[in-house]
């Protein structure tokens, strides 16, 4: 996927988040007109939502996020890329930060 792509889509997942929210608050306050609007809005969102994953070329994670997606504490996950268990997809200097598709070994 190219950058320009993957910034289209970007721009496109904050236009249809804030459409779903916009349709949503409008559903629940009584307007059932709406539901299909808002159905759609959201297939749409869960559509590309998949596209912008780390692994699929989205924004890298910060050695928090992928952390929290591991399921271990931050200083575990440091300590694992210490003995070599695992890998970030970048690393300069202090500066990590992973692909998201990185598992311990």
């Amino acid at each position: 996927m190219t950058l320009a792509v993957r910034v289209a889509l970007q721009k496109a997942e904050k236009a249809l988040v804030r459409r779903v929210e916009e349709l949503e608050a409008r559903v629940q306050a009584g307007e059932v007109a709406l539901w299909p609007d808002y159905l759609e809005a959201v297939k749409t969102l869960a559509a590309i939502a998949p596209t912008l994953t780390p692994e699929n070329g989205g924004p890298m994670l910060t050695t928090g996020e992928m952390a929290a997606r591991l399921g271990v504490a931050p200083k575990t996950l440091l300590r694992h890329k210490a003995r070599g268990r695992i890998h970030p997809a970048v690393q300069r200097g202090k500066l990590l930060r992973w692909s998201g598709s990185e598992r311990l070994l």
